[in-house]
C-alpha cells in the first residue's frame, strides 16, 4: 500500500460518474496479475470506502481483447481513452464501480474450467449491476438466469427488481413475487423483508385485506355455485331429489369447508378447496351431482375475483417501480 495522488479526472458519460475523493484521504492496492496481458494494456482504477470512511483505490491491469467481446461498449470507451493518454499507470481510467463488483465482471469474463466463476447471490449481483451499466447482453443474461435459478425469497426478488428497474429482463419477477408475498400472512413476514419491500408493503397488505373479504363472501355463498339442474343432466344421472342435494351440499359446507376459508392465517387455496372437496362424504348428494359440479369447478383455475385482485396488485407494484406494462410473463418463470 502506498500513498497515490488524485487521478487526473475524465468525463465518463457513457459508463456513470467517476467517483473521486481527496487524496490525502486515499489508499491504493495495484492488481496486475490475474489479468494482465502483453499486448494493449490499459489501467483501470475502482474505489471503495473502508469502515472508517476511507476510500480505497484498486487497479487493474486489463488486455483490451478479453473486454471486446463480452463488454464492447467499455472496450470502445478504453480504446478512447488510450488515444488519449490515459488508461495508464500515471494516469488510469477511473470506472464507477466498487472493487469487488468490477473483480466479479473479470471473474466472469475469464471463467474457465480450472478457475471457475464462483455462482452465489453476491457475485451475481455485482456481475448485474456492473454489465447493466456496460451494457453487456452476455453478462446481464448471465446474472438473471443465475439469480433465478438460486430461487431467492419472493421480497429479495423484489428488491432486486427495484434495485434493477431499468432492466427489461427482471420485470418478469414482479408477478410470482406478488402472487407468492400476499398468500403470505402478514404476520410472517419478518421486519427484514418488509424493508426489502418497503415500497410495495402497503399494497400488499391491502391486497390481503381484499382477499380476505373475498373468501369471507365465498364461505358464506357455499362458493356462490349451485349444483347441476335437472336439464343438464342425462336421463341415466337423473337425480329426482336434487333440491335435497342442494341442501344437503350447503350443510356440509357450512359445517365443514366454510369455515376453513375464513383461517387468515393460512387460507385454503383454489387447489386445496377441490382437493379438500373431492375428499369430503357428501352422504346426502347424488354422487352424480357431486361429480359434475367438482368437473365444472376443476375447469376454473381460482376463486371468482381472485385474478382481478392479484393482477391489480401486480400493476400497482409495477407503477411503483416505474415498470412499463408488459402483459403476462413467460410460462414458467423462475423465482
Amino acid at each position: 500500500m502506498t500513498d497515490h495522488p488524485k487521478p487526473k479526472s475524465r468525463s465518463t458519460e457513457d459508463i456513470g460518474s467517476q467517483m473521486l475523493v481527496d487524496k490525502a484521504e486515499c489508499k491504493i492496492s495495484v492488481n496486475v496479475g490475474d489479468f494482465y496481458n502483453n499486448n494493449h494494456m490499459v489501467v483501470i482504477q475502482t474505489q471503495e470506502i473502508d469502515e472508517t470512511g476511507k476510500a480505497i483505490y484498486s487497479r487493474f491491469k486489463l488486455h483490451l481483447s478479453s473486454l471486446e467481446l463480452h463488454a464492447p461498449v467499455l472496450a470502445n470507451f478504453l480504446t478512447q481513452a488510450l488515444d488519449s493518454v490515459e488508461g495508464t499507470e500515471e494516469n488510469p481510467v477511473i470506472l464507477p464501480f466498487t472493487t469487488p463488483e468490477f473483480t466479479c465482471f473479470l471473474d466472469w469474463i475469464h471463467d474457465r474450467e480450472w478457475r471457475p466463476f464462483k455462482i452465489t447471490e453476491e457475485s451475481l449481483v455485482h456481475l448485474l449491476r456492473v454489465s447493466s451499466t456496460l451494457k453487456a447482453e452476455d453478462g446481464i443474461s448471465y446474472a438473471v438466469s443465475g439469480l433465478e435459478s438460486l430461487r431467492l425469497p419472493s421480497a429479495q426478488m423484489l428488491q432486486l427488481v427495484g434495485d434493477f428497474h431499468r432492466l427489461p429482463e427482471v420485470h418478469y419477477w414482479v408477478g410470482p413475487a406478488v402472487k407468492d408475498l400476499i398468500q403470505r400472512p402478514l404476520g410472517e413476514i419478518t421486519n427484514s423483508e418488509a424493508q426489502q419491500i418497503a415500497a410495495a408493503y402497503p399494497t400488499i397488505a391491502r391486497t390481503r385485506e381484499n382477499i380476505q373479504h373475498l373468501l369471507t363472501q365465498v364461505s358464506q355463498r357455499s362458493f356462490a355455485l349451485k349444483l347441476a339442474d335437472k336439464d343438464q343432466q342425462e336421463e341415466a344421472d337423473l337425480c329426482l331429489t336434487h333440491k335435497e342435494c342442494q341442501k344437503a351440499w350447503k350443510s356440509i359446507w357450512r359445517e365443514n369447508i366454510g369455515y376453513l376459508l375464513l383461517d387468515f392465517q393460512k387460507p385454503l387455496t383454489y387447489r386445496e378447496l377441490l382437493e379438500l372437496l373431492q375428499n369430503t362424504d357428501f352422504p346426502k348428494v347424488n354422487p352424480s351431482c357431486k361429480a359434475r359440479m367438482l368437473n365444472w369447478l376443476s375447469r376454473k383455475t381460482d376463486y371468482p375475483g381472485m385474478k382481478e385482485l392479484v393482477e391489480e396488485a401486480v400493476a400497482s407494484i409495477e407503477d411503483i417501480y416505474h415498470l412499463p406494462r408488459r402483459g403476462p410473463a413467460p410460462e414458467n418463470p423462475k423465482v
